[in-house]
C-alpha cells in the first residue's frame, strides 16, 4: 500500500505541474504563459478532475490504471524497483550438504500411486506444443528477458530488477506471488514475497549458503551455484527446490535438493537427499511431493516424497530427465527430455 499512495503523490504532483499546459492545450493556446487569470475554468476543472483520478487509482487499480503508468513510466519503475529495498532480507543458515545419492529406493506405502496410462516421444523442442495440446500451464508470469527478445506479461507493481540482479521467475498462487531473483537468467539467489491482499511485499530471503557445497573441485566451481528453482507454500512451511545444470559429479553429488522450511522459524525442516530434483518444476498432492531428476549419462526418476519428513515413498524409472510436472483432474503429465508420460493420479 506504501508504494501505491507513493506512486499516487507523484502522480498527483506531475498532474498539476502540467495542468496548465493540458488547459491551454485545450484551448489551442500556444504560449500556456499567455493564458488569462480567469480563462476557461471547465477546462481547468476537466484537468482537476483527471488528476483527482490519478491520486485515487493506485490503491483501487492493482497494478494502477495504465493510463497513468505510461505517462511517467521512468518514475514509476524507480518506485517500484526501490520497493524491494524496502523489504527485510532474511540471510538463511546453510543447509545441510548430504552426499549420499537415493540409489535403488525399496517401494513403501504411499498415499499417491502413479499409474502409466501412455508414454510417446516427443521432439525435444516442442515444449509450447506440449503445453497447448495439453492444455497445461505452470502458476508464472512470462518474465521479460531482453537477451531472447521475450517482453512478458508482468504486472507492474513487480519489479524487474533488485540491486544489479534480474527476476529469474515469478510464480503465482492464489494469495501470494513468488520473485526469484539471480545475477543472471539462469541463476536463483533471492526471494521476495509478494501479498495480494495486502498489496505489498512482506519477506525477503538470501539462499546464498545454499549455492555451493562444502566441497567441491575447484576447476567446477563456475558451474556447480545450486539456484533456487521453484517453490510451493502450504500451511506456512515453503517448500524449495535447489540444483545446479552440469554433472552431478562436479559438485560430488551434492546437488539437486528439495527443502522444508518453516517460515515462522525460517528454520529447517527437513532436507532431502540429493539427486531427487532438478526439474523446472514439482507439486503436492496430499501429502506427497512428486519431484524428479535427470542428466545425460545418469539415472531418470520421479521421485515420490513424504512432505513430513523428507522420506522417499517411490522411485519411477523414466526414459530421460524430468522437465515439467503438471497434475490435471486425475492424471498427471510429465515431460522428460525427450518423452511425455501420462500418469493416472490415485490416492488412497
Amino acid at each position: 500500500m506504501f508504494v501505491c499512495v507513493w506512486e499516487s503523490i507523484i502522480l498527483a504532483i506531475k498532474f498539476c505541474k502540467m495542468r496548465k499546459y493540458l488547459t491551454a492545450k485545450l484551448l489551442k493556446v500556444t504560449e500556456p504563459n499567455l493564458l488569462p487569470k480567469k480563462a476557461a475554468i471547465a477546462p481547468r476543472l476537466f484537468i482537476s478532475l483527471i488528476a483527482f483520478i490519478a491520486i485515487y487509482s493506485a490503491p483501487i487499480f492493482n497494478p494502477p490504471h495504465p493510463l497513468f503508468r505510461s505517462l511517467f513510466l521512468k518514475d514509476n519503475l524507480a518506485v517500484v524497483n526501490n520497493a524491494l529495498n524496502n523489504v527485510e532480507l532474511i540471510k538463511l543458515p546453510t543447509p545441510p550438504f548430504e552426499r549420499d545419492s537415493p540409489g535403488e529406493v525399496n517401494v513403501r506405502y504411499s498415499p499417491v500411486n502413479l499409474n502409466v496410462v501412455s508414454v510417446e516421444g516427443n521432439n525435444i523442442t516442442d515444449d509450447l506444443a506440449w503445453f497447448a495440446n495439453n492444455n497445461l500451464s505452470l502458476p508464472t508470469y512470462q518474465v521479460p528477458n531482453p537477451n531472447r527478445n521475450i517482453a512478458g506479461n508482468l504486472p507492474d507493481y513487480i519489479p524487474q530488477t533488485f540491486n544489479d540482479n534480474v527476476l529469474v521467475k515469478a510464480i503465482r498462487y492464489p494469495t501470494k506471488e513468488y520473485l526469484i531473483y539471480g545475477n543472471n537468467y539462469g541463476d536463483g539467489k533471492y526471494l521476495f514475497i509478494y501479498d495480494l491482499k495486502k498489496r505489498q511485499f512482506t519477506a525477503g530471503y538470501d539462499f546464498g549458503n545454499y549455492l555451493l557445497p562444502p566441497d567441491y573441485p575447484v576447476s567446477d566451481g563456475d558451474f556447480i551455484d545450486q539456484s533456487l528453482t521453484w517453490i510451493v507454500p502450504e500451511d506456512n512451511i515453503l517448500y524449495v527446490s535447489h540444483r545446479h545444470r552440469t554433472y552431478a559429479e562436479s559438485s560430488q553429488g551434492m546437488n539437486g535438493y528439495l527443502t522444508a522450511i518453516d517460515l515462522n522459524t525460517n528454520n529447517i525442516l527437513w532436507r532431502s537427499k540429493p539427486l531427487v530434483c532438478n526439474a523446472e518444476n514439482f507439486v503436492i498432492i496430499d501429502r506427497v511431493i512428486i519431484c524428479g531428476y535427470g542428466f545425460t549419462a545418469e539415472p531418470d526418476y520421479l521421485y515420490l516424497i513424504d512432505k513430513q519428513n523428507g522420506e522417499i515413498l517411490q522411485q519411477i524409472n523414466v526414459k530421460t530427465a524430468p522437465d515439467y510436472i503438471i497434475p490435471k483432474d486425475n492424471k498427471l503429465f510429465v515431460r522428460t527430455y525427450d518423452t511425455n508420460y501420462v500418469f493416472e493420479i490415485q490416492q488412497k
